[in-house]
C-alpha cells in the first residue's frame, strides 16, 4: 500500500498493510523548535528553521526528516487574510487576525490580550471577526492539492481547524470566559454562535477548494484537564455539542472526509457525546490522563465508534522514558487499538521541547516494526 491508501483504510476500519504515521504538519502533530533542532543535529541534517506556529512554536520540518520519520501525511492549510501581517512590537507582543495578543514566554507565546474581555452584548455586537470570505485566504490552495494528490502518493489532510471553545474563550480571556459560561449562559452562546456562523461560510470557502482532494479535517478544543471535565458535561451538551452537530453535518454534506477532534485531557466521560455530535477520530486519547490509562478496555468500547490517535504517555514516558519503555508504550497501544484498523500512530499532541531524539525516532522506529498486520501479539 502506499501512504493515502494506507491512511483511508485505517480512517475507514479496514487493516491496512502497516499502521499509518501522522506527525509534524500542522497545529495537533507538530514538532517544538527546539526539538526539531535537536532532531537534526541527531540526525546530521541542516535547515533553515522556520515556524508556522508563534504560539506553539512548531517547526516547518523538511521532507526528508518527514521521510526519516516515515510520515503518511501532508497538509494544506488556508492562508492568512488579505493585508494581514504579524508586527511584533517593541517589548516582543504581536496580534493575531482575531486581535489576540500575546507574547513570548519561553518556549511558548501566552496570551495577555484579549480583544472582548468584559464582553458584553452590545461589545459582541461591534466585534469585527476576520472576514471568512477573504478569497486570499484560498488563493492557490487548490493547485497546491491538486499537485500533491497527482504527484504524490501522500494523504493530505486539511490543517485549518475549527474551534468553538478554545477560541472563544481565547478571545474573552479564560477566567472570565469561565465564569460567563455559567452566570451569564446566553452571551456565551450568542459568541458561541457567531464562531460557528464563521466556521461554516471558511470551511465552505475551505473545502470548494481542496474538498475533493483531502481525506480528513480537524476541530481544536480541549475538554478535560488531567483528571475531570473542564465544565458541567451538561453545559458541554447544551452549548457545545449541539454546535459541533451543525458543524459535523454540514462539513460531510460539502466533502468526502472524517472529522478529527483534537481534544486534550481526560475525556472518558465526553466520548460518547462525542460520537452522538459526529466526530469521528480522536486525537490523541492522552494516555496519562485519568481514565484513559487502559488501552485495552478503551479499545473494547470504543474502537469500533472512532479512529484512535496515539494514546502514547506523551507526558511521561515521551520526554522522560528510556527508549526501551517508550518501544513498550508503543507495543501495548498498537497491540490494544491496531487490529481490525482505526488506529494511527502520532506521538500524543505536539512533540515537545523535552523529548530526546531518541525517544521520538524509537516512536517511528517501534511502529514500523510492531505495526505491520496482522499485528502480534
Amino acid at each position: 500500500m502506499n501512504s493515502r491508501e494506507r491512511f483511508r483504510a485505517a480512517i475507514d476500519h479496514r487493516e491496512p498493510d502497516r499502521v499509518p504515521i501522522d506527525l509534524g504538519g500542522d497545529m495537533h502533530n507538530g514538532l517544538a523548535e527546539v526539538l526539531y533542532k535537536n532532531l537534526l543535529k541527531y540526525l546530521g541534517e541542516d535547515d533553515e528553521v522556520r515556524i508556522y506556529d508563534h504560539m506553539q512554536h512548531l517547526a516547518i520540518i523538511k521532507e526528508s526528516v518527514l521521510e526519516r520519520l516515515h510520515v503518511d501525511t501532508r497538509y494544506i492549510a488556508a492562508n492568512a487574510g488579505a493585508g494581514f501581517e504579524r508586527i511584533v512590537a517593541s517589548d516582543g507582543s504581536w496580534a493575531d487576525e482575531w486581535g489576540i495578543k500575546r507574547i513570548n514566554v519561553g518556549l511558548y507565546d501566552e496570551t495577555i490580550g484579549n480583544p472582548l474581555a468584559d464582553i458584553t452584548f452590545e461589545k459582541l455586537k461591534n466585534y469585527k471577526l476576520p472576514d471568512p470570505s477573504d478569497q486570499a485566504r484560498y488563493a492557490g490552495l487548490k493547485e497546491k492539492a491538486k499537485s500533491l494528490y497527482e504527484s504524490t502518493e501522500y494523504a493530505i489532510l486539511g490543517s485549518s481547524a475549527a474551534s468553538f471553545f478554545y477560541l472563544t474563550s481565547e478571545l474573552v480571556g479564560y477566567q472570565e470566559y469561565m465564569e460567563k459560561l455559567l452566570l451569564d449562559t446566553e452571551l456565551i452562546e450568542a459568541l458561541v454562535d457567531r464562531m460557528l456562523e464563521w466556521q461554516l461560510e471558511f470551511f465552505d470557502h475551505y473545502l470548494d477548494e481542496i474538498g475533493e482532494y483531502i481525506d480528513m479535517v480537524w476541530i481544536g478544543d480541549d475538554w478535560g484537564t488531567q483528571i475531570a471535565p473542564l465544565m458541567s458535561p451538561q453545559l458541554f451538551r447544551d452549548i457545545f455539542m449541539k454546535r459541533y452537530k451543525v458543524f459535523t453535518k454540514f462539513i460531510k454534506s460539502k466533502a468526502d472526509v472524517k472529522i478529527a477532534l483534537h481534544s486534550c485531557g481526560s475525556i472518558i466521560w465526553a466520548l460518547d457525546d462525542l460520537a452522538d455530535a459526529g466526530i469521528d477520530v480522536i486525537h490523541p486519547m492522552q494516555g496519562d490522563a485519568k481514565g484513559m490509562d487502559d488501552p485495552a478496555a478503551l479499545s473494547e468500547k470504543y474502537g469500533n465508534q472512532f479512529v484512535v490517535y496515539s494514546n502514547l504517555r506523551n507526558q511521561t514516558l515521551l520526554p522522560r522514558g528510556t527508549v526501551d519503555e517508550v518501544r513498550k508504550d508503543v507495543r501495548e497501544k498498537i497491540q490494544a487499538w491496531a487490529p481490525g484498523g482505526g488506529y494511527i500512530m502520532s506521538c500524543g499532541h505536539n512533540i515537545q521541547a523535552d523529548v530526546p531524539p531518541e525517544n521520538l525516532l524509537a516512536v517511528i522506529d517501534e511502529t514500523l516494526e510492531s505495526g505491520i498486520y496482522p499485528i502480534r501479539k
